[in-house]
């Protein structure tokens, strides 16, 4: 289905000029046309001039492969999604601002159903990033029935699902519509229950979506080592530095968790640390290990800057606030990891499967390994046994008792 909005090859050239005038700099510029540019390459291949978002979704999926298969960084895979959208919000609205990252929440709906969506959302006392995925997919919903001509939810059945459900999948790739089943299949569980809907049509919304799981690679605990003695103690950045990267390698924090540690969460009598985890709104209570409770100690008497602020780290100048966002954690860990003369990564998260990995490798039950990440579903710990290649190499069959066809062949 094409959209008719500006010429393509037209529109193109006034997205460059508003990228200009947006402000974007040289480099950014080039980087977003040359990713963008490839809608456009296509759809004149195809003798089409005006945007056909099957050629989107497929760009998107194929930016997705690439990244799965290793083939394209995380941070290049984030960058052509960008470039496209940014091209396809241009195309579509005049434009160059993304939507807003909260998921849904400039999709205007019609008056009786933004009532329903305000009780769906008011109904359970949901996390932040749960309750934001919720919104998303009731607002694109809503915002389908319609434009399709449902005005309230009598006459709508399984019917209308299976076509909201096949014009997502013609745009989305099949991680994202693994979340659009789940979302639908909870805001239809709410639907039902106050009677908007004759069913939860929970077998309709069962059905399986296939998604590629990457496994990441960690840090030998070698090179850990290694990134924690080149840290010099001996400046307050230095001491900031440890603390959090001990944080990291011995317990497992995620960095989000220890941008939000307060003081007061640091128990010196019991030697404990809890923290209400931001992912699984949890709480969990580790053990201050020596090192972790040597650096804290360090850092907060001897380096933590004067203030009122109960966040354990705080900016190294003045305003001495919390650090914003678990980001900067990942830009810290990519200093430390320059300095040991590690390739350098953002990806602080490395710390926290290392250690699960080497608990794995060291024989400790799944559950506790499970226990001590604090994570909610065994799956996400499951994972890791998959990266313990010692353990994996005994469990490997021989060939020994197996001839190949056509007679004993020698391997």
């Amino acid at each position: 289905m094409q959209t008719h909005t500006m010429q393509l090859r037209e529109s193109f050239n006034q997205f460059e000029s508003a990228l200009h005038d947006y402000g974007l700099g040289y480099s950014a510029r080039l980087t977003t046309l040359k990713h963008s540019s490839s809608i456009l390459t296509e759809h004149e291949a195809q003798g089409l001039t005006c945007l056909d978002r099957g050629i989107v979704a497929r760009q998107l999926n194929d930016a997705e492969d690439r990244f799965y298969s290793g083939k394209l960084a995380k941070d290049g895979y984030h960058l052509v999604r960008r470039s496209i959208q940014r091209f396809v919000t241009f195309l579509e609205t005049g434009s160059i601002e993304l939507p807003n990252p909260l998921k849904g929440s400039r999709i205007r709906l019609e008056p009786t159903y933004q009532e329903i969506a305000d009780r769906y959302l008011e109904s359970g006392d949901f996390h932040p990033n749960t309750r934001n995925d919720m919104r998303w997919i009731a607002c694109k919903y809503f915002n389908w029935l319609a434009e399709n001509d449902y005005h309230d939810l009598s006459g709508v059945g399984a019917q209308e699902i299976q076509r909201f459900l096949l014009a997502c999948s013609n745009e989305m790739a099949p991680s994202s519509m693994h979340d659009v089943k789940l979302y639908m299949k909870k805001l239809y569980a709410f639907l039902y229950s106050v009677k908007l809907s004759q069913s939860p049509y929970t077998e309709l919304l069962s059905f399986p979506v296939n998604r590629v799981s990457k496994i990441y690679p960690v840090l030998p605990m070698a090179d850990v080592a290694k990134l924690l003695d080149s840290i010099d103690r001996k400046t307050g950045e230095g001491k900031r530095a440890y603390a959090i990267m001990a944080l990291g390698a011995d317990l497992g924090i995620r960095a989000c968790d220890i941008v939000s540690l307060k003081l007061g969460d640091i128990d010196w009598v019991r030697g404990e640390l809890k923290i209400v985890q931001s992912k699984t709104n949890t709480e969990v209570v580790l053990p201050l290990t020596e090192r972790v409770g040597e650096s804290l100690q360090d850092y907060i008497l001897n380096a933590r800057p004067k203030s009122e602020e109960r966040h354990v780290f705080l900016r190294l100048r003045p305003p001495y606030k919390p650090l914003k966002a678990a980001v900067t954690i990942g830009e810290i860990y990519r200093d430390c990891c320059k300095m040991a003369g590690l390739p350098p990564s953002k990806s602080f998260h490395t710390l926290r499967r290392s250690l699960a990995t080497a608990m794995v490798t060291s024989g400790v039950d799944i559950n506790d390994v499970a226990q001590v990440l604090g994570d909610a579903n065994m799956d996400s710990a499951k994972k890791y046994i998959s990266l313990d290649s010692l353990n994996l190499k005994r469990c490997a069959l021989t060939f020994e008792g197996i001839a190949p066809a056509g007679g004993n062949a020698h391997v």
